[in-house]
């Protein structure tokens, strides 16, 4: 549930009327959102995770890059050397792996994303975009996005390009798009070609 009162201490309040003021003229990274953020990250935890759960970023090309691979594939499927890796075998072993990371089980693969709704003191509003992974012991790292108007740009930001999947905003990854991010057999010596 995102908050919609002001949950700063009023400290802050001004450096928020700041920050805002400058999102809206169009500064990039306006001076007092790091203030903003380590509140976050500290302080006000509890007000940016209100969100959790409503969208997240699997780490799909990540667990491309180590995972859709034929060899993977071969190993973890138990398919002998004689027989040759067929897209079925690609998909299923691409699917045991994307199914493993949407559990939660490894949060790293899965991260969650924050929206929080930064609000002025004159009414105005802007949402501080923020990643959210956990690391093992180390505990969540917050990797954040800066301002945006809407959530949803900010969802969409995280997911442009196909890096990160954001579920459920981008829906079920498709059979072409599990295809065309596996790595292509590498050919053993030179061929000729007359």
């Amino acid at each position: 549930m995102m908050n919609t009162e002001s949950c700063l201490p009023p400290d802050l309040q001004p450096i928020a009327d700041a920050v805002l003021k400058d999102f809206a003229a169009g500064v990039e990274e306006p001076d007092g959102l790091t203030q903003i953020c380590e509140w976050l990250e500290i302080d006000g935890w509890d007000f940016l995770i209100a969100d959790l759960g409503e969208q997240n970023a699997l780490k799909l090309g990540y667990i491309a890059q180590l995972e859709f691979t034929d060899e993977e594939a071969r190993y973890n499927l138990d398919i002998p050397e004689e027989v040759e890796i067929q897209d079925t075998d690609r998909l299923s072993w691409a699917r045991q792996r994307i199914n493993y990371a949407e559990a939660g089980d490894d949060t790293y693969l899965l991260a969650s994303l924050h929206a929080y709704r930064l609000n002025g003191s004159d009414e105005s509003f802007a949402f501080v975009g923020c990643l959210i992974e956990v690391h093992g012991q180390g505990g969540p790292v917050c990797e954040w996005w800066g301002l945006w108007d809407a959530p949803e740009e900010f969802y969409d930001a995280v997911g442009e390009g196909g890096y990160n999947w954001v579920t459920p905003r981008m829906g079920q990854i498709s059979d072409q798009v599990i295809l065309s991010m596996w790595q292509k057999p590498k050919r053993r010596g030179n061929r000729r070609t007359r």
